[in-house]
């Protein structure tokens, strides 16, 4: 179940931190098994996100979009933004739903996979998140000089054998030198965290990269600029280190015939609240009583 390749991305490691049974079932049963329906099944749990999530993420499309367009000399008014806003977010509700008719069809049903509508105050919310970013000073100095290009946000970067995901938004490139843009739509990042995050995407740059790192918190942006430096660049390769062990350790302890008994479950039930396989999990009946039996197991196997 071991990677060929140890890997890092923050999607691993939050998963990982809220619950090692998830993440062994989304990186390693389901990748392993992903051409068996049942493996194809357990990746399109993972794809099903909130229309909260799905809000966050049309904002990242929409800007990457506007800067491509902007560079290529189309710029968008405010009325295109709200249209295209409100037709992506509805697409991506629509392909959500899709995927939660065919889970239906598969005889999966859970609490949790209810169809839904784009809500309009959360297109309004998008769309003012959009506009905002749009008419932020950084970035329209960005647009203005030098020149800016969108990042795909699934390529990676190798660091001392470790393959990482944690990719910029956009690289602008300009006489003051090269800035990785990256957003972060998911609350607060506290002081240590933004570095942590700096000194990775700065991988992607060079060691005179600066790192500019847009933060929307409670419906506000809020940037971050710094340059890290080495020792800050072997701090969180250290950590990115620690992390592959975890992750490994979790790997480690599935059983013959994929026996998930003894991965630990989650430390906390609110990490289960909103789990896409939880209705296959132990804590659907109990969160308490699972995590009593699994101690039990554990101290006859040790």
């Amino acid at each position: 179940m071991f990677p060929l390749q140890p890997t890092w991305s923050n999607t691993r490691i939050n998963l990982l931190q809220r619950c090692p049974r998830a993440f062994v079932l989304r990186y390693g049963l389901a990748k392993l098994s992903k051409h068996h329906p049942q493996g194809q099944v357990l990746s399109e749990l993972f794809k099903i996100q909130t229309p909260w999530i799905l809000m966050h993420q049309t904002i990242r499309g929409l800007l990457l979009d506007y800067v491509e367009d902007y560079v290529n000399g189309t710029i968008w008014s405010e009325k295109l933004v709200r249209i295209r806003f409100k037709k992506d977010y509805k697409q991506a509700i629509t392909a959500r739903n899709q995927r939660i008719q065919q889970l239906f069809h598969h005889g999966i049903h859970s609490s949790l996979f209810q169809l839904a509508q784009a809500e309009e105050h959360l297109i309004e919310m998008g769309v003012k998140s959009c506009i905002d970013m749009i008419q932020h000073n950084s970035l329209i100095r960005w647009l203005s000089h030098g020149s800016i290009e969108r990042k795909n946000p699934v390529s990676s970067v190798t660091n001392e054998n470790i393959r990482l995901y944690c990719s910029p938004d956009l690289i602008h490139h300009g006489r003051n030198g090269t800035t990785l843009i990256k957003f972060y739509l998911y609350g607060n990042l506290n002081s240590n965290e933004r570095t942590h995050q700096a000194s990775l995407i700065q991988s992607y740059g060079d060691n005179e990269s600066t790192v500019a790192l847009f933060i929307l918190h409670r419906r506000k942006w809020y940037i971050h600029t710094t340059k890290p430096v080495e020792h800050q660049r072997k701090g969180a390769m250290n950590l990115i280190r620690q992390d592959i062990q975890h992750m490994e350790t979790a790997f480690s302890k599935v059983n013959k015939n994929n026996d998930l008994s003894n991965v630990p479950l989650a430390d906390s039930y609110r990490a289960c609240m909103m789990c896409n396989v939880r209705f296959m999990c132990p804590s659907r009946h109990g969160f308490e009583n699972a995590k009593a039996e699994q101690r039990a197991l554990m101290c006859r196997w040790g």
